[in-house]
């Protein structure tokens, strides 16, 4: 496998800081892993991105213009932002800078965008949702949960779904974890349990070294893809 996509079950669960840490650990391991994401909104320049942020704090040894082709000044669903900026997404655009990043990368790190299911273009002659590029760049699902009331429910949900759609998560990595809170060891135990899904990492508030629980190795050669441009 030559990529994985970072995915939340809900809104905020620290998407860019699990991809951060998880590009740090993989670095660590002396793997050449870059970082991707199909676009952003809310920043006014790519400099404020979430690319720049993994480039200011990770040796991807990357252009930031190469980790994020898309950026849309307004903040919500991609796909209403480029409806009010007529500046749509293109697959095709998406496709070759994540391959060229391939190029000099063993492994990609890729920063989904919203939630599990999120449209990327939604219009009457075009529809692109988020799956489809998973789809089409063979990218390994990884579910961050965070750790909440509700954090049951949630990541039950999204494994189902990822699951009925025939994109099961390699892991999950809980963010927002506390060992100490009673409440937080049983909701672990009930979601991997209820998802049948193993737990990449826990992730506590300010952590800031990822301490995998599995095998990063191991993890992505078991689901070993090709990404095929054609």
């Amino acid at each position: 496998m030559r990529g994985v996509i970072l995915l939340g079950c809900t809104p905020k669960v620290g998407k860019t800081y699990c991809a951060r840490l998880l590009i740090d650990a993989m670095l660590r391991q002396r793997q050449q892993v870059g970082y991707f994401k199909f676009a952003a909104t809310g920043v006014s320049n790519i400099e404020q991105s979430e690319a720049a942020y993994i480039l200011e704090h990770c040796r991807v040894n990357q252009e930031l213009s190469e980790m994020l082709p898309y950026t849309l000044k307004g903040k919500g669903p991609v796909h209403l932002q480029a409806r009010r900026e007529q500046h749509f997404l293109s697959e095709a655009r998406v496709t070759e800078r994540f391959a060229w990043n391939l190029a000099t990368h063993s492994m990609m790190v890729v920063e989904g965008v919203g939630e599990v299911v999120s449209p990327l273009i939604m219009e009457r002659d075009q529809v692109l949702l988020q799956e489809d590029l998973i789809f089409k760049m063979q990218l390994g699902v990884i579910l961050i949960v965070k750790m909440s009331a509700s954090a049951l429910n949630e990541s039950v949900l999204a494994v189902n779904y990822l699951k009925s759609i025939g994109k099961s998560p390699l892991a999950l990595i809980i963010n927002g974890y506390d060992q100490r809170n009673y409440a937080h060891r049983d909701a672990l135990s009930l979601i991997e349990r209820c998802t049948q899904t193993p737990i990449l990492a826990l992730v506590a508030t300010r952590q800031v070294a990822l301490k995998p629980q599995l095998d990063l190795h191991e993890l992505f050669a078991e689901h070993e893809v090709e990404f095929d441009l054609d």
